[in-house]
């Protein structure tokens, strides 16, 4: 708690989410179309956008934890042991579900904002997926897909790299995506100014998301150190609003969540641009399809392309850098089976 009683990272977070709500729809910042994009030849914009949000979220991750300002060592991403075969299989029906829904959970919550009802059920039955993989009826089959924990080589990239200073790695990641940043063609999107903002607010709402959620703390407390994310904090909002008389309270991440919602709600109401939309019963099949498969990926792989994409990499942990190529490799396999069926049915594409 701050002071008179202010509970800093609920506040926080909330703030948090309003400003990456806003960004999210003005913007139409997206890993989905940036993955799609990418593999279609198409401009590759979005990607940069996206990658430019991972370098200032692992800059910023990295010069916080530098300064001892947040400690990263309890976070989940740098656990000792991992599910290994669990965050693989999750990670690819993430990323297979991701292309079915239309979106990551972010961008799901933005679509929904703005008035598109097959958006705003697709996250409704992603957030009661995340609850029975987690304590209902998916649980047995997501504990048997989640395999034996094991100890992997080294917890974070500089230790597998056989001790090389985290900054000398961070630096190192960051040229790499930089160079690719500059090699955009002068014909690209992104030599605006829209994307390349994007991505700077993006990763920096990121990284100053690790000191928000434990800010106002004390030594009486127990303060949990967190980042931006989308699965768990989705049931922890669902729980609030449905039982809180129970005793869930509203947390860091479950405010920034329900953030992103009303920030995006803001933006469209005041560009006026809100239109109730709802989608042909094939492509609704398919969004929910998709929201399930996030959801029950996204507790194995243990996060979504925010969480593990971004907050995970900036702590530069082996795990998540597998969890997101696993979410790569599913997207990649997810478009070409889509692609497939839409050259078989032209009628069915969206």
């Amino acid at each position: 708690m701050g002071a008179g009683g202010l509970n800093i990272p609920v506040w926080g977070g909330l703030m948090l989410g309003v400003l990456l709500g806003i960004i999210l729809q003005r913007s139409g910042f997206c890993a989905r179309a940036a993955l799609a994009n990418a593999f279609e030849g198409k401009d590759n914009a979005k990607l940069r956008a996206f990658l430019l949000a991972v370098a200032v979220a692992l800059a910023g991750t990295q010069l916080l934890s530098g300064l001892g300002w947040v400690d990263l060592s309890g976070t989940p991403y740098l656990r000792a042991s991992v599910p290994l075969v669990g965050l693989v299989i999750g990670g690819v029906v993430f990323g297979a579900g991701m292309m079915l829904a239309g979106g990551c959970p972010s961008r799901i919550m933005v679509r929904a904002a703005e008035g598109q009802g097959g958006a705003l059920l697709t996250w409704l039955v992603f957030v009661l997926a995340i609850m029975a993989s987690l304590e209902g009826a998916l649980a047995p089959l997501r504990e048997i897909a989640s395999g034996p924990a094991m100890t992997l080589p080294a917890r974070t990239l500089p230790a597998l790299l056989g001790g090389v200073p985290a900054w000398t790695v961070t630096a190192g990641l960051v040229a790499l995506i930089s160079a690719f940043l500059l090699r955009a063609p002068r014909q690209s999107e992104w030599w605006g100014w829209k994307l390349p903002l994007s991505g700077m607010v993006v990763g920096g709402l990121v990284a100053a998301s690790w000191y928000v959620s434990i800010a106002g703390t004390s030594e009486f407390d127990t303060p949990v150190t967190s980042a931006l994310a989308f699965v768990a904090p989705a049931q922890d909002l669902m729980r609030y609003l449905t039982m809180e008389r129970l005793g869930f309270p509203l947390k860091f991440g479950s405010t920034a969540v329900l953030g992103v919602f009303l920030g995006a709600l803001l933006s469209v109401i005041v560009a006026r641009r809100f239109q109730w939309v709802m989608p042909t019963g094939a492509q609704m099949l398919r969004n929910v399809a998709g929201g399930v498969m996030m959801a029950w990926g996204g507790i194995l792989a243990m996060g979504c392309t925010i969480g593990q994409g971004m907050a995970g990499v900036a702590t530069l942990s082996v795990s998540s850098f597998i969890a997101v190529a696993s979410m790569v490799l599913g997207a990649w396999m997810a478009h070409r089976v889509l692609a497939m069926a839409t050259r078989a049915n032209p009628a069915a594409s969206v």
